[in-house]
């Protein structure tokens, strides 16, 4: 069974041919980070209470070429989308029909065994961080 329609930057992640997105998906949420000090009276109070730090999401991938340089292209392609991403210009990740404003993450790693050299396929970790 396929995980939900998914696009990075109008690129089809979940295409069943080219990239399959596998068992594992953690969108993450939000995490309220504050600082706590402790009153003259005794009472802890909460300052700096604030929800806008980026959100880890990780998407387990398998992706597939025709070749062994056609897989590399394949790979490249979604490098190149996570190199775009920035702050000032966040790339739309559409999720099961949600928009999730991509800004950083991190290049994928990718190991050129035997399944790569000779069966043309990988399995990878898309990491991103997206806004809140």
């Amino acid at each position: 069974m396929l995980a939900p329609a998914c696009t990075f930057d109008a690129l089809n992640i979940n295409d069943g041919t080219t990239y399959t997105i596998l068992p594992g998906v953690r969108l993450g949420a939000k995490e309220r980070s504050y600082d706590e000090y402790m009153s003259y009276s005794g009472v802890v109070t909460q300052v700096n209470v604030s929800a806008a730090h980026l959100i880890s999401m990780t998407i387990p991938l398998h992706v597939t070429g025709s070749s062994a340089a056609d897989l590399r292209t394949n790979l490249t392609a979604l490098n190149t989308k996570i190199a775009a991403a920035t702050a000032a210009v966040p790339l739309d990740l559409v999720y099961a029909g949600a928009t999730y404003y991509i800004v950083a993450g991190s290049e994928l790693e990718w190991e050129e065994d035997l399944a790569f050299l000779l069966t043309f396929w990988t399995e990878v970790d898309l990491q991103l961080n997206r806004k809140p």
